[in-house]
């Protein structure tokens, strides 16, 4: 039997700081599983998402982790280039003092690539074709997709 791997996004390990604090020692379940998954290889990410963790906290936990954050191979850039072309507008461009994104094609690149659930608490917009969102691209490619809370629920035992 093959075991679920997950690709997770920079909102998502954000999240889990905020709600699971990381030096709380009630949280220790929930970090110790993410550390057995990101060790199995069965918790992994684009290499793009690191630069959308600002926390001190999140970035120390992470350092011995960096590799389970994969490089942007020739098979996840065309990948990354065909989501692109059907959704232009998943990369948004925002003003200098916004946080700017364009990792979320890399993340759902990496997921196809390497057949895994995208874990993040981003929302789809439905048919709102101007603000289009990581859940609305993994449904039109048949990427499975589950929230922070459900990828808790599934991973802490």
């Amino acid at each position: 039997m093959t075991q679920t791997k997950y690709a997770i996004d920079a909102c998502a390990l954000i999240d889990a700081c905020a709600f699971y604090p990381i030096d709380k020692q009630v949280f220790a379940p929930v970090w110790n599983t993410l550390a057995q998954l990101f060790e199995q290889g069965r918790l992994i990410s684009s290499c793009e998402i690191l630069e959308e963790l600002r926390d001190e906290k999140l970035q120390t936990w992470l350092k011995p982790y960096r590799g389970c954050f994969l490089p942007l191979n020739d098979e996840i850039q065309a990948c990354a280039k065909r989501i692109l072309v059907d959704y232009p507008q998943l990369i948004r461009v925002r003003s200098k003092k916004a946080s700017s994104s364009s990792a979320d094609p890399f993340l759902i690149g990496t997921a196809i690539e390497n057949k895994c659930i995208i874990v993040t608490n981003e929302t789809g917009k439905g048919d709102n074709p101007i603000c289009v969102k990581i859940p609305d691209v993994c449904k039109k490619y048949k990427v499975q997709c589950i929230n922070l809370k459900d990828f808790i629920r599934e991973i802490v035992v």
